[in-house]
């Protein structure tokens, strides 16, 4: 079949409009202490205002992969950025924290109708496996460098307007990039999709949303009954769309593929470096920020190695499977994520930059690899016509991973925080529990109270953060070097076909209808 001419410059469109989905997952991790003085949001908001968006996002992803499969992807995506857009307006007016939250939640929306459209557009018309490969190493070069650009650019707004203006600057953009999709973007879609499967959707949703807001509550409010309900509610929601999708002819995801191993351990390889990213940036831009007294400007700039890192690190993948195997590159990514984070859970307010840079870069370049490894076994395991469900996996798994890093990692953080600090008797019961719920409504009220009072305070907050941020740290730690383990257990060796193959020898333990389908890369149809 003849490759599409214009391919490359499809690319181009798509990787801009994948920019912008990928920043705003943590575009507004510099704003918070300006944001939470304007709002005065709680520390459960606060953690909404930030999550809501990656949660949602997740959410839907699986349900809008199967909906572009159907109407068509180009359309799907277009229709994409008019909701971003029209949502990035509702942000910028936003007048309390329910209404930015409502706002963020509506983005998600719109970023589950961009970011499965780019990535099965990239499948479709990138028939060449090792085009594809390069492909995708862009497509996740540019997700990986988004998500670690995002409070630089912030930062830098931030220095000349009010945070309002991280969403309305966004308007414009997006108009061109409609513009650019509708002329440049060629149509494709499954010739035969199958029905909606609306119980599915209703359940994938439900049961996701179920399970990051019980962990939220667990990290607020200790092992309560309602946090710990929701959490069983979710997985349980969860388990019956599994069940469901391995009974349905038509399934919006063929869950039967995570029988395979090298593909099961590929979505969890993205998933988990997500993860890790998602946690780290939110947490370290308040610790560049409140504790070491930095601008937002000055600390988005000091994340800018680890986003250059993994712009650097993606394209390498490839050259590195090959020489390496796919075993050693992943499984090394993840030993060098995990030494990273345990060197940070060594920070406090003293630390010098020079040793946090180099820990960013060594994320950077682990995240790099690992996230292009496994979008390239999971984006080659899938038929053009099947690219949206592939797709699915994909961008679930990044945008899971990152809702989840800030959810679980942030409330073990939040929990710490408010244990370090204590109660803080000298101050009244409201000022107090503003105090208690994070650093940022510390500051806020260290700034009531002016001098020598608010001084204090924040000398206080900003121990209990720092201490807080080393156990954070070190369990993330823990749970990178327990990746990088099953990795290297898991995953296959060398093998010449490369980072996007997933025809392996070592890859056919899945069941016979598992690697048929996950041998089939190169057949079916597109248009």
């Amino acid at each position: 079949m003849t490759p599409d001419p214009r391919r490359w410059l499809v690319l181009i469109v798509l990787a801009s409009s994948l920019l912008l989905i990928a920043m705003d997952a943590t575009l507004l991790n510099v704003a918070l202490p300006t944001l939470a003085a304007d709002l005065a949001p709680s520390s459960a908001e606060l953690l909404w205002i930030v999550d809501a968006y990656g949660l949602v996002l997740a959410g839907l992803l699986v349900a809008m992969a199967g909906l572009g499969d159907r109407i068509g992807r180009r359309r799907l995506l277009s229709a994409g950025l008019v909701v971003f857009a029209g949502a990035s307006l509702l942000a910028a007016l936003a007048a309390s924290p329910a209404q930015l939250i409502a706002a963020r939640v509506l983005l998600g929306v719109g970023g589950a109708m961009i970011m499965p459209s780019t990535l099965s557009v990239l499948r479709s018309v990138f028939l060449d496996e090792r085009e594809r490969t390069v492909a995708i190493g862009v497509w996740t070069a540019v997700a990986a460098g988004g998500f670690a650009l995002g409070p630089i650019v912030g930062g830098t707004l931030l220095e000349v307007a009010d945070w309002p203006w991280l969403f309305a600057v966004q308007i414009p953009v997006l108009a061109v990039a409609f513009v650019a999709v509708r002329l440049v973007v060629p149509e494709s879609r499954d010739p035969r999709p199958g029905p909606w499967d609306g119980p599915g959707v209703l359940l994938s949703v439900a049961g996701m949303l179920a399970l990051v807001w019980g962990v939220k509550e667990l990290g607020k409010d200790g092992l309560t009954t309602t946090g710990l309900a929701a959490m069983a509610g979710g997985l349980a929601l969860l388990a019956a769309f599994v069940v469901r999708q391995a009974r349905s002819r038509t399934p919006l995801v063929d869950v039967r593929l995570f029988l395979h191993r090298r593909f099961a351990t590929a979505s969890a390889a993205v998933l988990f470096t997500f993860f890790a990213l998602g946690a780290l940036l939110l947490l370290l831009t308040q610790f560049l920020q409140l504790v070491q007294g930095h601008s937002p400007l000055e600390a988005g700039l000091r994340l800018l190695p680890l986003a250059i890192a993994a712009a650097v690190g993606a394209p390498l993948t490839d050259v590195l499977v090959r020489r390496a195997g796919m075993r050693a590159a992943v499984g090394g990514a993840f030993a060098l994520i995990a030494g990273a984070l345990g060197a940070l859970a060594t920070l406090d307010a003293d630390t010098s930059y020079a040793f946090v840079g180099v820990a960013f870069v060594a994320i950077g370049l682990g995240a790099g690899v690992a996230a292009t490894a496994g979008s390239a076994a999971i984006m080659g395991s899938a038929p053009p016509e099947r690219a949206g469900g592939a797709a699915a996996v994909q961008e679930t798994a990044f945008e899971l991973g990152g809702a989840l890093g800030v959810a679980v990692l942030g409330s073990v953080m939040a929990a710490l925080y408010r244990e370090a600090i204590g109660v803080l008797p000298a101050l009244p019961d409201d000022a107090a529990a503003v105090a208690r719920d994070g650093l940022t409504g510390a500051a806020q009220v260290a700034a009531d109270l002016g001098e020598p009072g608010g001084q204090a305070l924040m000398a206080t907050a900003s121990a209990a953060f720092v201490e807080g941020l080393g156990t954070t740290v070190l369990i993330g730690a823990a749970v990178m070097a327990l990746v990088a383990l099953t990795a290297l257990a898991t995953m296959p060796g060398r093998t010449p076909q490369g980072a996007a193959s997933v025809r392996s020898d070592a890859d056919v333990d899945g069941p016979p209808d598992a690697g048929e389908r996950l041998g089939s890369g190169s057949r079916g149809s597109h248009r």
